[in-house]
């Protein structure tokens, strides 16, 4: 499929060969975050799923299965900097590509900037439960050490970042979930009840109320998709970036879901749906197990959310050089470190919109409602880039490799993972409430902007997602029919 072509000029590039199996698993973990999603945005998920919670956990689950299965079917065929955005380019088209970039940036803009934001919240709960409590304006500083702790690691040696920090620090939260869930569990005795997963009327927001419970729990088990975007530094990445997805997936995936049960079960049925407002619940049961394990919980949260912040950031840096890279976006932003071989403009520049946006909405809607804002939008743009995915799978096999097309591996999870979104989707949305109103508003107005600013400018899609590495690491530029 892959064909190479003369490029007219030296193009940028990002580090050849960098990335081995446990810094791709690193990145798949870093944005599932289990630990800092179990605190955020599952303990989010209870206001709206209730006693539900682990019934929309499992659907998560299940739907991100079939979006690993449908994305490590493009990732043994094509790998780049753009990572999703590629796929619908060399699937659908690159206009189409284009769009699916705009909301996947965004997507992983909101989400750097409402899990910095967690920060504030998270870190002064998390102190209260040991007697220590934080002036009102510590949001501030803590939301700054959020967003900002990230950016330097995004500028440095990724491979360094990832293998010798990310991939412990992740691990290490897949065993403490794993082991704490399992204790709750058992000394749940007789509380341990099939019903969170059998009775609708748990919910107590209804049918909607499961659909955004369902949105937040998607957005971090998903979030192992994000090994894609090292593709141009992965080492035979049609192989490591497939292995370090499904690996990802299946340790983080698997202890989140085990997680939202044994909470529920743990705090009470009845009680659920105050998880998300209850000071640092996790953190509450693990003292009731010791203190010195609440501590080391306390520790690898905040270490989680800031993990997390790394792998969104590098997300969104590579998508933003590639689109560069290929005349999407202002050359400036297509700059790559010459030391480092990071694309440290783009990096540095979604660290700094980030940082504004997390400090300057707060002041305008208050900091929850801001929080909320934010992590909305980012389901909402995370949902539209699925659904692009899902939709191309079928039309990249018929394209390019016909002989290999099949309805059961290419059509039927495509279709599955559409409607179960779209349904999602919909029905989180109607009827619209505050905050969510203003976050459909936010990334309407964002990407009509953008897309105007695009045509203003007279920039072309013709080279959107053309930029491809082979398994030697070789960058080459694929000719398509669509150019």
């Amino acid at each position: 499929m892959v064909a190479k072509m003369r490029a007219t000029y030296d193009p940028p590039r990002l580090k050849r060969n960098a990335i081995g199996i446990f810094g791709s698993y690193a990145q798949a973990m870093a944005v599932t975050a289990p630990l800092g999603s179990v605190v955020s945005s599952l303990a989010a998920g209870a206001i709206f799923a209730g006693a539900n919670l682990p019934l929309v956990t499992f659907f998560a689950f299940l739907t991100s299965v079939l979006w690993i299965f449908l994305l490590t079917s493009f990732s043994k065929k094509i790998n780049s900097a753009g990572g999703f955005y590629t796929y619908t380019s060399n699937s659908i088209g690159p206009k189409a590509g284009y769009l699916e970039a705009i909301t996947e940036f965004l997507a992983f803009l909101f989400t750097t900037v409402f899990e910095g934001m967690y920060v504030g919240i998270i870190v002064p709960s998390l102190l209260s439960q040991f007697g220590v409590h934080l002036p009102t304006w510590s949001w501030i500083p803590l939301t700054m050490i959020g967003v900002g702790l990230a950016i330097p690691f995004t500028y440095l040696d990724v491979a360094k970042a990832l293998t010798k920090y990310v991939a412990v620090g992740a691990t290490l939260e897949v065993i403490v979930l794993f082991g704490l869930s399992l204790y709750l569990i058992i000394s749940a005795g007789y509380h341990n009840t099939l019903a969170v997963f059998t009775d609708l009327k748990l919910a107590p927001r209804g049918v909607a109320g499961l659909s955004t419970g369902y949105l937040l729990a998607v957005i971090s088990i998903a979030g192992a998709g994000t090994a894609t975007y090292l593709g141009e530094e992965t080492k035979t990445p049609s192989k490591t970036v497939t292995r370090g997805m499904w690996l990802a997936l299946l340790l983080g995936g698997s202890s989140m879901l085990l997680s939202s049960y044994a909470l529920v079960v743990a705090w009470g049925i009845a009680n659920a749906s105050t998880l998300g407002s209850a000071n640092a619940p996790i953190v509450q049961l693990a003292a009731r197990v010791s203190t010195l394990l609440a501590v080391a919980l306390v520790l690898l949260a905040v270490n989680s959310l800031l993990v997390s912040n790394v792998g969104t950031n590098i997300s969104a840096s590579r998508i933003l050089f590639s689109l560069a890279r290929e005349k999407g976006a202002p050359q400036l932003f297509s700059k790559v470190h010459e030391r480092h071989k990071t694309p440290y403009v783009a990096a540095f520049f979604v660290g700094a919109i980030s940082l504004a946006l997390a400090l300057s909405t707060p002041l305008l809607m208050g900091f929850l409602n801001a929080y909320e804002m934010f992590a909305v939008a980012a389901s909402f743009c995370w949902i539209l880039g699925r659904i692009g995915d899902s939709i191309s799978l079928p039309f990249f096999y018929l394209k390019n490799f016909r002989e290999e097309f099949s309805v059961l591996k290419h059509v039927m999870p495509s279709f599955g993972i559409t409607l179960v979104n779209l349904i999602g989707l919909g029905l989180s949305i109607v009827p619209l409430s505050y905050p969510s109103d203003v976050s459909i508003a936010l990334v309407t107005i964002v990407m009509l902007s953008w897309i105007t600013a695009f045509v203003a400018s007279k920039r072309r899609t013709d080279m959107i997602g053309a930029y491809l590495v082979n398994d030697e690491g070789e960058l080459v530029i694929k000719k398509s029919s669509f150019r």
